[in-house]
């Protein structure tokens, strides 16, 4: 099974001063998680160049799949596109699609008075080792950065490594090696973390190296592709005969790809570190005879063709216009993707951890491919089951009878809701849901007295005698409300949420609920503390549970 990784990097000040809440990353990782791609990390970073570049390279060393957002308008701190275009060693062109879709924006929907703007026009320009994906909902093109381009090409000499050879080897072979390095990475010896501090971040004389690269079906220590250089840190095994003899076969066919390679044993790295700097930058420092074409090292099998960059506007609505009709349909057609498949329980009126206790011999029973997550929110507790395969079909067949045994869900009955102090909240909830529409035929929100009256049949005479906060009110909503709406069970909730409202008797955070089907009635009173957002949303998880129980008790 083929495991595909993402990461997902956010890009502006913004949603660093929590200025602007981050919905895109959320939208994008349950569509990828969706298709089969597990996403690794979210990485949110400001409008600053080196942090941006920082990214682009951690990220890249991990996942086959980054996706960025943000910093593609037409500003100047807008610098994303600029950056893309030096770190994959191209250069900006104006594409005439792009161009011409801008045009047609800015003169029949936008329809704005004078000459468009010549930073408009910009949203044009393109790095040249790009694939443009079009935007249909704006003017900033998305941009996908594919193989064989290399992954950075940050140095001007190492823009000019030859890209044809640049490919990935056998999917089999190379999905092995990967898997070894991510492991390797954590396992690095004291030598080998001792040269890394010393060659990375381009503290080499300026050169960039990267560690655990593959090149064909080696992984080297260290390389700096650019001088097509490779640096390797032998431990004592290396030492052995038959070690030593594999390592000089292992040399001569780096040498014939165009690679010089250096050793150091383990000890000289850590007691001659002097030795060992001046040793590689004497390398860096030759002068390297030029490689003709009909001399470069053939394409096949040649190194590691990286991961995929996909660069998207941060506008959340031109996102996800470009993740479904250009993203998704990409990724699925390059990627041998395995299934990834979530059930999840919604649990009220129980801690996490009593959960934990109750299911303490059902999670170690489980396999060791299937997980359970323990998902906490205000007043609930989610139990998700995830497992993934290569078969959808055959991987839920696994996981429903696992499910089950955590759930047992009604089927065939009508539920509505009336809402008061919640606004719509629970409703909003409830039909958050794909498929609720089976089963929930909608809300009254009467959030005055007359909707209550008018709508809900609320007596006109109760509301004076007791307010609309009472166990009197609620029970007539919620009377009113199973006609109203034609259901077999409704939940009612009536309250003062805050921060003003409240009197003596009745402070804020008092609630009523009342739940009901066509023959009963039952009602609760909620005292809360909070503040208005979290009243709402501790009524709306309380209103539900309290229906909950109703519905299995009647």
């Amino acid at each position: 099974m083929n495991n595909v990784n993402a990461s997902i990097i956010t890009i502006g000040d913004e949603l660093l001063i929590g200025q602007t809440i981050d919905t895109n990353s959320a939208f994008i990782a349950q569509e990828l998680n969706k298709i089969g791609v597990w996403v690794r990390r979210r990485v949110a970073v400001g409008d600053v160049y080196d942090d941006i570049w920082q990214a682009l390279d951690e990220e890249g060393e991990n996942s086959d799949i980054i996706i960025i957002t943000g910093g593609l308008g037409p500003t100047a701190d807008d610098i994303t596109k600029p950056l893309l275009c030096k770190y994959f060693g191209g250069k900006m062109i104006v594409n005439e699609k792009v161009l011409a879709h801008v045009k047609y924006l800015f003169e029949n929907v936008f329809r704005r008075s004078g000459p468009m703007l010549e930073r408009n026009m910009k949203q044009a320009e393109v790095p040249d080792v790009c694939t443009v994906l079009h935007n249909k909902r704006g003017t900033a093109p998305g941009m996908l950065f594919s193989p064989p381009t290399p992954r950075r090409g940050d140095l001007e000499s190492e823009s000019a490594f030859n890209t044809k050879a640049y490919l990935r080897a056998d999917p089999f072979v190379y999905g092995l090696l990967k898997d070894f390095v991510k492991e390797h990475r954590s396992k690095s010896t004291d030598a080998e973390k001792l040269l890394w501090e010393i060659v990375k971040g381009k503290k080499m004389a300026g050169f960039k190296f990267r560690r655990q690269h593959i090149i064909s079906t080696y992984i080297a220590d260290f390389v700096s592709l650019s001088e097509k250089l490779i640096i390797e840190v032998d431990g004592l095994h290396h030492q052995l005969p038959e070690n030593k003899k594999s390592d000089d076969e292992r040399t001569k066919e780096l040498n014939m790809l165009g690679f010089n390679v250096i050793r150091f044993t383990n000890k000289q790295v850590l007691s001659e570190t002097d030795y060992t700097i001046n040793t590689i930058l004497l390398e860096l420092k030759k002068e390297k005879p030029e490689i003709s074409d009909s001399e470069a090292p053939p394409a096949e099998g040649f190194g590691e063709a990286g991961p995929v960059f996909i660069s998207l506007p941060g506008v959340p609505h031109e996102m996800k216009g470009l993740m479904m009709d250009e993203v998704i349909p990409f990724i699925l057609k390059e990627y041998d993707l395995p299934a990834i498949v979530h059930k999840t329980a919604f649990t009220a009126g129980i801690g996490e951890s009593m959960l934990a206790e109750m299911l303490k011999e059902f999670e170690p029973s489980l396999p060791s491919h299937i997980k359970l997550a323990y998902l906490p929110n205000y007043g609930m507790v989610k139990l998700r089951l995830t497992t993934t395969g290569n078969n959808k079909e055959e991987v839920e067949k696994e996981l429903l009878p696992l499910f089950e045994k955590m759930m047992k869900k009604a089927k065939g009955k009508t539920m509505g809701t009336a809402e008061s102090c919640t606004g719509g909240y629970i409703a909003h909830l409830i039909t958050a849901i794909p498929g609720s529409s089976i089963y929930y035929n909608g809300s009254v929100v009467s959030y005055s007295y007359e909707t209550k009256e008018n709508i809900l049949g609320v007596k006109k005479e109760t509301l004076e005698k007791t307010g609309a906060v009472s166990e009197e009110t609620v029970t007539e909503m919620a009377k009113g409300a199973i006609k109203t709406l034609n259901v077999d069970y409704v939940v009612a909730v009536s309250g003062i949420m805050g921060p003003e409202g409240g009197t003596e008797d009745k402070p804020v955070g008092t609630v009523w609920i009342a739940v009901a089907d066509k023959n009963k009635v039952e009602t609760t009173v909620l005292h809360l503390r909070f503040d208005r957002q979290r009243n709402i949303e501790m009524t709306a998880a309380n209103a539900l549970n309290f229906l909950r129980k109703f519905i299995l008790k009647n």
